[in-house]
């Protein structure tokens, strides 16, 4: 990296804490305003907020480097964007803010009884902080590559620069700075393949034709008929890839306290909507431009004469960033590390609320105030950095995010869809099989080695859906 790129990234991390520091000093704060802005968010920032809260440093370098090494397999799940937003807008959106939760938990107690509630948070926390600690990791490991800085140096300067502004600034801070980072991260990834197109004469055409020709086109061209396959085994098909990417993303975007506590800042029911759908759009749109730098990734490895040399794809990653020009890598670096950011300053913020509002304040029946508030969003923050140390044993980034990640939403949305239907499951049995389908779910995705990447989020969910209702007939027995 030459000096402007350290500039470049130097500028960007000050940016985001003067951003924490103005907003905590121009509005004051009480809890509800730390956690929900009073519901004053416009459908702009609510989108982009919710987009880029899901984006992370996994989509980052593992959706360009699903692309790179298996061709556009991947792209098959976009169309899925637009599939789950219809129950979304129409259901889950209006009910979350028609009912004015606190959290999105609440509906469980609501349908159930607390207990249910606090093993939704539970388990939340549990996912999120995982979540957190994997999409830390993966910048940190290519600032480590590109820079020799150490990495648990590194954690912890990005870890704490988040912290910092997340704690004083809370959800306002948290989502204007998301907005803010998703353009750092998409004029990063366009100002990078510009840059790369100039190295070829035929530009970025004779880029996608290269990667066409070595096999990048799968499964459209050439076309692949294993993709409609019905065998769970093979790596992805079009409905491991569609029904997989919809229980996902369902579990995502309807029992995801990160995604939801966005819905309760927006200014009205119809911002909430308006927002989810710029969200979709800024997701399909970004999504598409990382299969193009999986191809500009592939393409120069082709031109280095490095092709076949290292068996991971987040080597060759690092190779086309280090050979970028003078401040495009800074960009590029400084858009993994926003996308790095928006869902670890997200996760800490919504790991709080989960812990406070489902958790603590029920047992204790007192309302927590602002300063415990800020205390208990630094400890989360410090328990994701801690967990990022260990992370990089458990396989590559996108196995990590689809075998693990995805899978540990599937018992929360299991507890959701059962709330639909509670009069058929008494509380006690939706509790404790919410507890033994969660150990089910975390067994299956790091265990279970032979099964389509998708398929684990749904496996897990018809495993806790399953379990609970076995217990409901044996309790109903007893």
């Amino acid at each position: 990296m030459h000096s402007i790129d350290y500039l470049i990234l130097l500028i960007y991390l000050i940016s985001m804490l003067l951003v924490g520091v103005f907003i905590t000093h121009r509005k004051k704060q009480s809890v509800e305003e730390f956690f929900t802005t009073n519901r004053s968010m416009g459908w702009f920032t609510v989108g982009l907020s919710v987009m880029v809260t899901a984006f992370s440093a996994v989509n980052y370098t593992g959706f360009s480097g699903e692309v790179f090494s298996h061709g556009l397999y991947v792209l098959l799940s976009l169309p899925v964007f637009i599939l789950v937003a219809i129950p979304v807008n129409k259901i889950i959106i209006p009910h979350f803010y028609q009912q004015n939760y606190t959290t999105a938990y609440e509906y469980l107690e609501k349908r159930f009884d607390k207990r249910v509630r606090m093993l939704a948070a539970v388990l939340f926390i549990m996912w999120r902080t995982f979540w957190g600690a994997t999409i830390l990791y993966i910048p940190t490991k290519i600032l480590n590559l590109v820079t020799g800085w150490s990495i648990p140096f590194i954690i912890l300067f990005v870890g704490i620069t988040v912290l910092f502004y997340t704690t004083y600034g809370g959800i306002r801070a948290v989502m204007i700075t998301d907005s803010i980072q998703f353009f750092v991260l998409f004029i990063g990834l366009i100002v990078g393949i510009i840059s790369m197109s100039t190295q070829f004469n035929g530009g970025l055409v004779e880029i996608i034709k290269l990667g066409i020709d070595n096999g990048l086109g799968k499964p459209f061209y050439p076309f692949d008929a294993s993709i409609f396959s019905f065998d769970p085994t093979i790596r992805i098909t079009f409905w491991s890839c569609t029904i997989g990417t919809f229980v996902a993303f369902l579990a995502r975007y309807s029992s995801d306290q990160m995604v939801v506590q966005r819905y309760f800042t927006a200014k009205s029911e119809k911002d909430a909507k308006k927002g989810f759908w710029l969200n979709v759009a800024s997701a399909v749109v970004s999504l598409s431009i990382l299969a193009v730098l999986g191809y500009m990734i592939f393409a120069h490895a082709h031109l280095q004469g490095t092709l076949g040399k290292f068996n991971k794809p987040l080597i060759y990653f690092v190779n086309f960033v280090k050979d970028l020009p003078a401040g495009v890598t800074g960009l590029i670096i400084a858009g993994l590390i926003a996308a790095t950011m928006s869902s670890i300053d997200s996760g800490s913020n919504s790991c709080t609320r989960a812990w406070l509002s489902d958790i603590l304040e029920p047992i204790s029946k007192k309302k927590t105030s602002i300063k415990s508030t800020r205390i208990f969003s630094v400890i989360f923050g410090m328990i994701i950095i801690v967990m990022s140390l260990f992370i990089g044993k458990l396989g590559s980034i996108f196995e990590i995010a689809n075998k693990i990640v995805n899978g540990f939403g599937s018992p929360l949305l299991a507890l959701f869809i059962l709330g639909l239907y509670s009069h058929k499951f008494s509380p006690k049995a939706v509790f404790w099989g919410g507890i033994v389908g969660a150990t089910f779910s975390a067994s299956v995705s790091l265990f279970v080695n032979n099964l389509a990447l998708h398929y684990y989020a749904v496996v897990n969910l018809v495993g806790t859906i399953f379990i609970v209702f076995v217990l409901n007939l044996l309790l109903k027995k007893h």
